[in-house]
């Protein structure tokens, strides 16, 4: 899909036309279908997988009935289409059951069967049913000479119940569901059960495959509405003919600073005021105006009516930011052509002394004589642009230009334009002349995708082209313009899990992904706290101090605290401490650290390393010595104060502390 958001940015009715069109779309539905059969009766089992078979599903079968079936119909939920069941449990699992669920009828003739099979035994026989049966008494009695009793349950746990009644009014055979014979028969009555037959269980799975299609394409239908709205940048409120606002997506509920909950169902006069869409309900006609400081911004509204034969029966409002989209771009083009297409970073410039670190330079060293893609995956602020950078420069590309983009920063509409440029008159908004994309400009050379993760599915597609045909096309434009780059990405998250859930392509990741490199975080290679600190310290300004001195008060503070920001953060902290170390604040270190990072005392973190081969008494020893001794030095090394702050007596620290 060419970028929707782009290229109609300022012609609402074309993006509903496609919206329209594409609900109408009748695609084929190649998802293979499973269904279950959850009963305990044997003839229904063996035919279950034949009719399986013969209609092309896969079918599990579930002996069981009644609360166990309603359990199993639970866990199956997500492993299958539809469920068919029969009797009391089929109606029992429709109760709880979120997937189409289907009764084996019982047929009249089944319940003649049972009865003609029990008047062999006896003329007095005992019907056990859930709720009403489906035969004339009268006539049955007549036709085969034989006294019919019926006893009704309401559910499972009045059966042996009904059974001990029929027993003391001296009945011998009982007919019923598997349930109710099982228990007669354990009762020392004998049980004829009522067999559904081969027609019963067809039918049943017909009726399922049906109610299969029906609700996947309502799915379907309801999945792509909603990928749709919630893909466009711009809000969307949808009203009735009432005014009352039926759908939002996340961009309006972000603008007017609302959850989906207090918008749906109000007048949309009170989510926006002295907003009016009573002209476009009379009229039938769309607008298109500005509406200015509303809620202190300049938004574009378009007005859409919902018409269904002539009759006006809702509105489609669309808002844009006009100012924050103009700054945004503005800022954003400015940003990456102010960073140039150079990479400044080697694998010297990577400090380590974490042998791990080590091993991971010497690999993507390996990987940089290749052309192949390679996927850094770490969480944010482990350098993985820093090792982006590195590659680029150890590999045959390094003449060439290393651009980089982050995939999250841009809008979808300006990403796309980026990444594969436009000709001119494309859309509104973009260049005569047209414009070169970061593909073009990385021509012989690496181009980094940071955040790959929060590419967007049409994104994805159009990537995955560049990876196989190394080629590109402009937005508008019927060119081919082949390219030969190297694709660096990155990410800080699970892509498999975003496989999993559908939001990134497996095709794609497996083309990204031919070399991986994983970061460790910070917090994992402790011996390079020390070291980057005083690394930045020194960067950040000319200081007239004993580095060995900070090193030797400073790492063990820095050592208890976790690092969710990882050396990105490091650097921050210090930054701030050269800011006070310049200004000679009178603060001691340990005051100085908890300033810098805002801590309190409670939210206070100290990394524990516990040695598994003790027992568990001699590990609580190692714990709490761990504890104190940390206590000590965040107290620069006041064990009374220490003390205080841990709530024990000083006696009771220095004896914890002893071997």
């Amino acid at each position: 899909m060419i970028l929707l958001k782009t290229m109609l940015q300022n012609n609402v009715n074309k993006i509903y036309i496609f919206i329209y069109k594409l609900l109408q779309l009748k695609e084929g539905d190649s998802m293979p279908i499973t269904i279950a059969l959850i009963s305990q009766n044997e003839t229904l089992s063996n035919l279950f997988p034949i009719v399986a078979k013969e209609n092309g599903f896969n079918s599990i079968i579930k002996p069981a009935s009644f609360t166990k079936a309603r359990k199993i119909a639970l866990k199956l939920e997500n492993e299958v289409d539809a469920i068919i069941s029969r009797g009391a449990t089929g109606e029992l699992i429709k109760k709880v059951a979120n997937i189409p669920v289907v009764s084996i009828p019982i047929a009249s003739m089944d319940i003649f069967r049972a009865i003609y099979k029990a008047k062999g035994i006896n003329n007095n026989v005992a019907i056990v049913s859930y709720k009403e049966t489906r035969i004339n008494k009268v006539d049955v009695e007549n036709m085969l000479k034989v006294k019919l009793t019926e006893f009704k349950f309401n559910s499972e746990y009045e059966i042996e119940e009904v059974i001990s009644g029929v027993k003391e009014k001296n009945f011998k055979v009982v007919v019923g569901g598997m349930a109710s014979t099982d228990i007669a028969k354990a009762k020392g009555l004998i049980g004829i059960t009522i067999e559904s037959g081969e027609e019963a269980l067809r039918q049943a799975v017909d009726e399922a495959l049906n109610l299969i299609e029906v609700r996947r394409s309502e799915l379907s239908r309801s999945a792509r509405f909603k990928a749709i709205l919630d893909s466009i940048g711009e809000g969307i409120i949808v009203t009735d003919q009432h005014k009352k606002i039926t759908t939002s997506n996340p961009s309006a509920n972000k603008m007017f600073n609302k959850t989906s909950e207090k918008m749906l169902g109000k007048n949309i006069h009170c989510v926006i005021p002295n907003y009016k869409i009573d002209n476009i309900l009379k009229s039938g006609k769309s607008e298109t105006k500005v509406i200015k400081d509303l809620h202190g911004l300049t938004i574009a509204a378009n007005q859409l009516p919902i018409k269904v034969e002539d009759k006006i029966i809702g509105v489609v409002n669309t808002f844009e930011d006009v100012t924050k989209i103009q700054t945004l771009e503005q800022m954003i083009r400015k940003k990456i052509h102010e960073k140039g297409f150079i990479a400044k970073y080697h694998f010297d410039d990577i400090l380590t002394r974490n042998e791990h670190m080590n091993e991971l330079k010497n690999l993507a060293l390996l990987y940089s004589k290749t052309d192949s893609s390679i996927l850094i995956q770490g969480e944010s602020g482990t350098g993985k642009e820093l090792f982006a950078q590195s590659i680029h420069n150890s590999s045959n590309r390094k003449n060439g230009p290393f651009v980089a983009i982050n995939c999250a920063a841009l809008p979808e509409q300006l990403l796309e334009s980026e990444l594969f440029g436009y000709e001119g008159g494309s859309f509104t908004g973009a260049k005569r002349e047209g414009k070169q994309g970061l593909f073009e400009l990385a021509h012989n050379g690496t181009i980094f995708l940071d955040e790959i993760g929060e590419l967007s599915k049409p994104l994805q597609a159009r990537l995955l082209r560049v990876l196989e045909e190394k080629e590109v096309m402009h937005i508008g434009g019927d060119k081919i313009i082949p390219v030969n780059i190297r694709i660096i990405s990155a990410t800080n998250e699970n892509l498999t899990k975003h496989i999993e859930k559908g939001t990134f392509r497996k095709d794609l990741y497996y083309r990204l992904n031919v070399f991986n490199i994983k970061l460790p975080s910070l917090r994992d290679r402790g011996e390079d706290v020390g070291l980057l600190a005083i690394h930045f310290l020194k960067t950040s300004s000319t200081l007239n101090i004993d580095y060995d001195a900070v090193f030797k008060n400073l790492t063990p503070l820095l050592m208890t605290y976790n690092w969710p920001g990882n050396v990105r953060e490091l650097n921050n902290i210090m930054e701030r401490i050269a800011l006070f170390i310049k200004n000679n604040a009178p603060l001691k270190w340990g005051e100085i650290l908890e300033m810098v990072m805002n801590k309190s005392e409670d939210r206070d973190v100290i990394n524990l390393k516990v040695p598994t081969s003790l027992n568990i008494k001699d590990m609580i020893k190692s714990v709490e010595k761990q504890i104190i001794a940390s206590t000590i030095i965040r107290c620069d090394n006041n064990h009374g104060k220490a003390a205080e702050k841990l709530g024990i007596g000083r006696t009771t620290l220095w004896r914890k502390l002893a071997p």
